[in-house]
């Protein structure tokens, strides 16, 4: 009797639902259309009502948190989270900006853990049932930060964890300054690994050098690449708003280039010939 072949699971999770509208439409289409599974929302979204009828057009679409500590407002009160925050009560705007204050000693970790507790609470207290946690601008690879995730994780019992990050490719020589930032976050991932406790083992995790920039090529390659067991491929789409203008600049994320890629059938067929099951995070446990 032929040996079984090893199974190939594939999260295809679509970050950042809730960031703008027209992000959240393309991620619906990009489930609907191509072969997106999961999504995160965004912890601190500022129409948590709207998004939640969005999420209830696709029942069949796996639905995280996406905890963020940059961008918009805090969700706990700014008078319980003041080292998060900048001068004006908001978080700040870039993520370099709060690791230097991280840097320096001035975030508190008790402040962090009580902010994504009260955006998981949040999302969780109007209905939606939650999957998995991961860090916009991927600051859960601080330790600090990391560490909190797992806490509020454990006492959500939510099972998944972004905390892997893909092996080295040929993409972090062609495109050197998002393969240092790629290596970084490697060497991050791995030292926040080691701190954490059961919920530490995600699936393989790709498309950080290719984020905002992941092309029907790239996907394919990684689709080459996948050996035997869990797999997340994190993506970027998006449509574009209602003058037709790109949602974000160019340069950084090419949301309805990568929806392209998402739904294309060359991808799908690619998929079909490999026996890849697409999943959701809920999934793999």
């Amino acid at each position: 009797m032929p040996a079984e072949t090893p199974t190939i699971r594939l999260v295809v999770n679509a970050d950042d639902f809730g960031l703008s509208p027209a992000i959240s439409r393309g991620i619906l289409r990009a489930h609907r259309d191509g072969i997106v599974t999961s999504t995160s929302l965004l912890g601190n979204v500022a129409d948590l009502e709207g998004t939640r009828a969005l999420l209830a057009q696709a029942p069949s679409l796996g639905v995280g948190v996406h905890l963020a500590l940059t961008g918009g407002a805090p969700v706990a009160p700014p008078d319980r989270i003041p080292s998060l925050l900048a001068p004006d009560g908001r978080f700040h705007t870039r993520g370099r900006d709060l690791i230097a204050a991280w840097a320096r000693g001035r975030v508190s970790s008790e402040e962090i853990e009580r902010e994504l507790e009260a955006q998981v609470a949040r999302i969780r207290e109007a209905g939606l049932a939650i999957d998995h946690l991961d860090t916009h601008h991927h600051l859960g690879f601080l330790p600090a930060i990391g560490r909190a995730v797992e806490r509020v994780a454990r006492r959500h019992g939510v099972e998944g964890i972004r905390s892997a990050v893909e092996r080295p490719t040929l993409a972090w020589v062609t495109e050197p300054r998002r393969g240092l930032e790629a290596g970084v976050l490697t060497g991050l991932a791995w030292l926040t690994r080691q701190q954490l406790g059961a919920r530490r083992h995600g699936p393989q995790s790709w498309g950080y050098v290719e984020a905002g920039h992941l092309d029907e090529i790239r996907i394919l390659e990684i689709i080459g690449r996948l050996g035997p067991g869990p797999h997340e491929l994190i993506c970027h789409p998006g449509e574009e708003d209602a003058e037709g203008a790109a949602v974000e600049e160019p340069d950084r994320y090419q949301r309805t280039a990568e929806l392209a890629s998402l739904t294309s059938e060359k991808v799908r067929r690619a998929l079909g010939r490999r026996s890849i099951r697409l999943c959701r995070w809920g999934d793999l446990v």
